[in-house]
């Protein structure tokens, strides 16, 4: 009695459901899904190799399990492993390796790109950087000779009045020049009319008879 009941609760651990988890169908085969744990089961599914399936329940030899179509079944517990086989490993990463290459050729040619135009915009900066110090030396010299016209325009100005000025003294003097040079026949004319007029005066004073002085 012992016996049996000790082995009733054997197969009842053994059945427990492992809840939740999934497990991947491995290696390169299909796999059949029956009704029941056993080979003279019916057949309800032969998923490939790599398929997902959630267990929901296990035994020594057989598991239950859930497809992606909600199908449940039992099979053969050897042929689920923790994680996906390692064919379908290699082929997931040789499909990374070639994104991954895929990027990297991507980067080196972006790489390339950037270095390129740095070379161009480097030759346009040196360039500008030349033309920029050629029209900082021509507005130099520009300010330089804006400042000579500027001291050279103020002395023409400062020579222009001066000028204007001994030319309004020159004006004066050749006016009064003119008013001497023609005063001057007249002053000779009445130069001439008063020595006339002494010679007159000189003369008659000269014929005019002198008085004897008186014999006492």
């Amino acid at each position: 009695m012992k016996l049996g009941i000790l082995f009733s609760l054997f197969l009842f651990l053994m059945a427990t459901p492992a809840h939740s988890e999934t497990l991947y169908i491995r290696d390169d085969i299909e796999v059949m899904v029956r009704t029941g744990p056993g080979n003279d089961r019916r057949i309800i599914a032969m998923p490939r190799s790599g398929t997902p399936v959630e267990v929901l329940e296990a035994l020594d030899d057989w598991t239950m399990v859930r497809l992606r179509n909600d199908k449940e079944g039992w099979m053969m517990t050897r042929y689920l492993s923790q994680g996906p086989p390692a064919k379908e490993i290699i082929a997931t990463l040789k499909s990374e390796n070639e994104i991954l290459s895929q990027q990297n050729k991507v980067l080196i040619e972006e790489t390339a790109r950037f270095k390129k135009e740095r070379k161009a915009l480097h030759r346009t900066l040196s360039a500008q950087t030349k033309t920029a110090k050629s029209f900082k030396k021509s507005y130099e010299a520009l300010k330089k000779g804006a400042s000579e016209y500027l001291n050279l325009k103020a002395s023409y100005e400062k020579v222009s009045e001066d000028l204007a000025a001994k030319a309004g003294q020159q004006a004066e003097l050749e006016e009064k020049l003119r008013n001497l040079e023609d005063t001057q026949p007249l002053r000779w004319l009445v130069c001439g009319a008063a020595v006339l007029f002494v010679g007159i005066i000189v003369g008659i004073m000269a014929r005019r008879p002198r008085k004897r002085r008186s014999l006492l």
